[in-house]
Parts: structure tokens; C-alpha cells; sequence
């Protein structure tokens, strides 16, 4: 374990100088293509032009403020128009440097390399086919490549089992072409690679925030068998992460799910919940250091009281609120989970 750390090592000047190898840079090789080819009689589909946006003009402090991770999505397809400014907002060219050394995108990129390339799973879109794409982005375009048959669940099990991976209207799949910044940072690449594409992700988030998307980073899938599926040469290029894209359900506000006024919370009131509940299984609700803990089994959280009578949690629930008898002693608790659907645990003592 602690030796894949060193992945994420760099080095001091000395060491520096006895351990990093001459580049192909520094050879005086020619640099790599940093746009995949394709053949020339290749279709390519037009994608609308960044100038001719109409969405996404949302103030970036409030995409910075909303942003999320957001799995679960609506059936309602994604316009030309937003898959566009996604691509655009995460790998858009906006400079071919004339060396050919490099490319200026969105994005920044270590030396301008930008070692990654954009497929696209498409279950959605208004006006495009269902199936494999890729983003030429030196164009602006998309190119289609094949048709996945039950696209939806292959990619689900691709992701683990993480169905809800397979049902979004897009799949984002970035591949590395690792040679494009190995040409000129060598055995340094494969940090600066993982860095480039924390930023492309983080882009996809705010863009897809900007226009009132969803998305999510997923790291979990099966390496070999999507490399595969995409017909890639794994030796000089393979799949590096996902993240499906849809229209969200906007979350009901928990106003509308807690009913009671405020009170101050005491210890005393805290103590008043402990209990157990029954639902599928048991739930105990305990005091630890002046907090008030849901405990499953071995897993445990610590609930922010807001007041004596309504919790937020986090893994657990959106939200739950407690229900008293006359007698005003704890009878049940509601529960929000995150698809806004409610249920009861009964007081089992």
C-alpha cells in the first residue's frame, strides 16, 4: 500500500538529475499526434459552436456552492445543444501551438500535452443515434463509431453493477493516450496525467451545474472489458474514468419534511431519542459525546441536530424527524432518503 504512494512523490533537484531520463523531447523526436485519428471519410456530426451558446451563463460562485455528486436521473434526454457545452466547457480547442508541441484547451494540461480523449456512450440525445461516439475536438465534432446492443445494462455492470450508471442519458469515458506527455516529462507523466484529469472532471461538474445537470466521477469499472469494448490498443491507450451526465430531480425541500418549530437542543432532549426502532432491521439511536449517533450494525453517523425533533444525516438519510405520543414519548421516526421517498421505523422499546 504505502509503496503505490510514491505515485504521488516528486523529487528534490539532486535526486531530480540522477533519475529522470532524457526525454523523446530532448532527443529531438518528433512530438505525437494529440488527436486521435480516424479515418478521413469518416462522417463527423456538428456540434453546436461555442459562440452560439445559449445556457451556461450561471455565476460561478453558485456552481461552486451547488456542486455535487448526483447519481440519480431523469429519463428526459440531453438537447445537442448541452452535450455540446459539456465538451466544449472539458476538452474545447482553443490553440494548436504551432511547434505541434502541443494544444491549448479549457483545460489546462501539463506542457500543453493534453493526454486524453472524450467517448461518449449516448443512450439520449435529441437528434443523435444511441451508441459509441468520440469528441473531435481539434473540430469540434462528434465522430460515431458503433452501436452497443443493452448499452444501458452493459454499462452498468462495466461499472460494477453501479446500474444507475448504464441509465444516465450520456456516458462521459475518458481514455489516456499516455505517450503525449511521456514525450516530454518521461517517468513524471503518469502523476501529471492523474492531475490533468482531476480537472477535466472537476469542469464536467461545473458545467454540467451551470445548466442544471447531474453527474458523477465513477473510478470502479472493469478495466479490461470496457478497454475492449471500445476497441482501444491498450498498450498506447486505455480508459481512465467515467462519469454519467442527466437531468436530476430536484430534491424536495426539507421545510416541507419537517413539520415542528425550532426548540434548543439539550443534552436532556438528546437523551429523550435514545431507542431502538425496527424497520428491515434494527436502528439504535444513542448519545455519544453530546451527539446523537444512528447506529446500523457496525456503521455508525453522527446526526446534526437542528432541533430536538429533526436530524440531518448524510449516508444514512436526507433527513429524519421524530414523532411523540401524547405522553411525549419518542413513537416513530421518518426518514427522507435521497429519492425523496418516505418510511417509518416503529419504536421497538
Amino acid at each position: 500500500m504505502k509503496e503505490r504512494r510514491k505515485f504521488l512523490h516528486f523529487f528534490d533537484s539532486e535526486e531530480y538529475k540522477e533519475v529522470v531520463p532524457e526525454s523523446d523531447e530532448q532527443k529531438k523526436v518528433s512530438p505525437p499526434l494529440f488527436q486521435q485519428p480516424y479515418p478521413e471519410d469518416s462522417p463527423l456530426i456538428d456540434l453546436i459552436p461555442p459562440n452560439d451558446f445559449t445556457i451556461g451563463k450561471a455565476p460561478f460562485l453558485d456552481l461552486v456552492n451547488h456542486r455535487q455528486s448526483r447519481r440519480k436521473y431523469t429519463s428526459e434526454p440531453l438537447t445537442l445543444e448541452e452535450l455540446s457545452f459539456l465538451l466544449w466547457s472539458t476538452q474545447g480547442v482553443k490553440q494548436v501551438l504551432r511547434s505541434g508541441s502541443g494544444v491549448k484547451r479549457t483545460v489546462p494540461s501539463a506542457g500543453a500535452k493534453s493526454p486524453l480523449e472524450t467517448y461518449l456512450v449516448i443512450n439520449r440525445v435529441t437528434g443523435l443515434e444511441p451508441g459509441l461516439y468520440r469528441y473531435i475536438s481539434f473540430s469540434h465534432k462528434l465522430l460515431f463509431i458503433k452501436r452497443i446492443d443493452n448499452a444501458e445494462e452493459t454499462m452498468g455492470k462495466l461499472s460494477f453493477e453501479q446500474m444507475f450508471v448504464g441509465k444516465a442519458p450520456v456516458i462521459f469515458c475518458w481514455t489516456a493516450v499516455p505517450y503525449r506527455t511521456e514525450w516530454r516529462y518521461t517517468i513524471l507523466s503518469h502523476k501529471f496525467i492523474a492531475i490533468d484529469l482531476g480537472i477535466v472532471c472537476q469542469n464536467l461538474y461545473l458545467a454540467c451545474e451551470a445548466i442544471n445537470l447531474g453527474t458523477v466521477a465513477i473510478g470502479y469499472y472493469e478495466q479490461n472489458k470496457l478497454d475492449e469494448l471500445f476497441d482501444l490498443n491498450t498498450d498506447e491507450e486505455f480508459v481512465v474514468l467515467l462519469a454519467p451526465v442527466g437531468r436530476y430531480r430536484k430534491q424536495k425541500k426539507l421545510t416541507e419534511f419537517f413539520k415542528y418549530p425550532k426548540k434548543e437542543v439539550t443534552l436532556v432532549s438528546l437523551k429523550k431519542l435514545e431507542g431502538k426502532y425496527k424497520r428491515k432491521n434494527l436502528v439504535e439511536f444513542i448519545v455519544k459525546n453530546d451527539h446523537l449517533v444512528i447506529k446500523i450494525g457496525e456503521f455508525e453517523e453522527i446526526l446534526e441536530p437542528y432541533n430536538e425533533i429533526e436530524f440531518i444525516g448524510e449516508m444514512s438519510a436526507r433527513a429524519m424527524r421524530f414523532e411523540f405520543t401524547k405522553e411525549g414519548k419518542p413513537e416513530k421516526v421518518v426518514v427522507l432518503n435521497a429519492e425523496d421517498e418516505e418510511f417509518e421505523l416503529e419504536c421497538a422499546e
